[in-house]
């Protein structure tokens, strides 16, 4: 019996020894690498901390350790990686394994991960590489379950690839109850039932305007169903059509097609507008929302049978939607008659000749010296509804042209 417990008591010993050795030996470890990090000796630094975990595959320390060195390196997805494994074996551990040393560093990997998958995502989002949003939006939310934002992040990404039906679902099945997501919830379910109503009809429209078509846009823009659309928009419904193109319905009936970023107009579009009387186009560059840069406005009267309907068009450059410095402008009747002006814009007025017939004339012809162009005290050369407070574009009223 004595030689029995004396047994006991030396492999007691010797596994004690051996832990406290192993102890030691991670601890050195672990020093080093935080060591080698601070000099930035990066290859030291990943040796140590991968010699730590083969001594001890539960050294959270050495996850955390490793992961920085790869986030200094600015090997953000390998970070992550490292992360995910150490936090999955901190998952398996029992409770009895992590006191609050360990405990604590399991939260810093938390965090940590949670950041850098918010980054990730965040930057994929402002580049419009939705894909590879939703991918670490995903993971966001393993990470960071309670959070309404994860899931707000998520299904904003499906929504902004047209993906309504999978957004909704992100927020209906998220495991938070918040006010924002209620909110949300309820956004995005008016917007789903409207796309999936007029789907048909949106289909169509996004047809019209990449042909450019004036008639078939009298044909779908000036349709009840069309109209019963706008109505119910309380946003704009954005729809994607590719990596680089949108077609977007406002709730004042305006529809865009061209280029976006940050679910703003930028880059190149055309913007269409249609009444029973005229159907307008502008096509040219767009910054923050507004027509910024060249651009062209066409008019289509479709009452234009009478010369006292012309169809007309402008090209310059836009500020802001208004026409600034140079301005071609041009009037073109059914019978084959046509009159050119150029004007110098200042604020989308050009400098008043003299006062004619109760009007501002602000220019001859010219292609023909005998006719001139009357402008009214409340017009402006601007795109439609980007007008200075006050004054009406002149393609969407009647024009006055007149010969001496």
């Amino acid at each position: 019996m004595k030689k029995f417990c004396g047994a006991v008591l030396i492999s007691c010993f010797l596994l004690t020894g051996c832990s406290a050795v192993n102890d030691f030996r991670v601890s050195r470890q672990l020093d080093l690498g935080q060591q080698y990090l601070i000099d930035l000796e990066y290859d030291k630094a990943m040796l140590a901390y991968s010699k730590a975990l083969q001594i001890e595959p539960k050294e959270m320390e050495a996850y955390k350790g490793l992961s920085d060195v790869y986030t200094a390196q600015d090997e953000v997805d390998s970070s992550i990686n490292v992360l995910k494994k150490g936090l999955a074996v901190a998952e398996d551990m029992s409770s009895s394994e992590k006191d609050a040393d360990t405990n604590a560093v399991i939260r810093r990997m938390n965090t940590q991960i949670v950041t850098q998958l918010t980054d990730l995502g965040d930057e994929a989002f402002k580049k419009e590489d939705y894909d590879t949003a939703v991918k670490y939006y995903k993971d966001l939310i393993i990470y960071d379950q309670e959070e309404e934002d994860s899931y707000l992040k998520l299904s904003g990404a499906y929504e902004a690839m047209g993906d309504l039906e999978q957004a909704l679902e992100v927020l209906n099945d998220a495991e938070v109850t918040a006010r924002r997501l209620t909110e949300e919830i309820e956004r995005l379910t008016v917007r789903y039932e409207i796309k999936k109503e007029y789907e048909e009809l949106l289909a169509r429209l996004s047809s019209m305007i990449q042909a450019n078509d004036g008639e078939l846009a009298k044909e779908v823009l000036l349709t009840q169903e069309f109209l019963d659309l706008v109505a119910k928009l309380e946003e704009p419904l954005i729809m994607q059509q590719s990596s680089e193109q949108y077609t977007v319905v406002y709730p004042n009936g305006y529809v865009y097609l061209g280029q976006m970023k940050d679910k703003k107009r930028d880059g190149y579009g055309n913007y269409y507008t249609n009444n029973l009387e005229r159907y307008v186009v502008y096509a040219g560059e767009w910054l923050e929302d507004k027509p910024n840069g060249n651009g062209r406005i066409d008019t289509v009267v479709y009452t234009n049978q009478s010369t006292h309907s012309p169809n007309y068009f402008g090209t310059g450059f836009f500020t802001d939607g208004i026409s600034e410095g140079d301005f071609n402008f041009s009037v073109y009747y059914q019978n084959g008659n046509r009159y050119d002006y150029l004007f110098s814009n200042v604020n989308g007025i050009p400098p008043r000749l003299e006062r004619k017939n109760g009007k501002n004339l602000v220019g001859y012809s010219i292609s023909d010296g005998s006719h001139y162009f009357l402008m009214s005290d409340s017009s402006i050369f601007a795109v439609p509804n980007f007008e200075t407070e006050g004054y009406n574009s002149i393609f969407t009223n009647t024009l006055n042209t007149r010969g001496n």
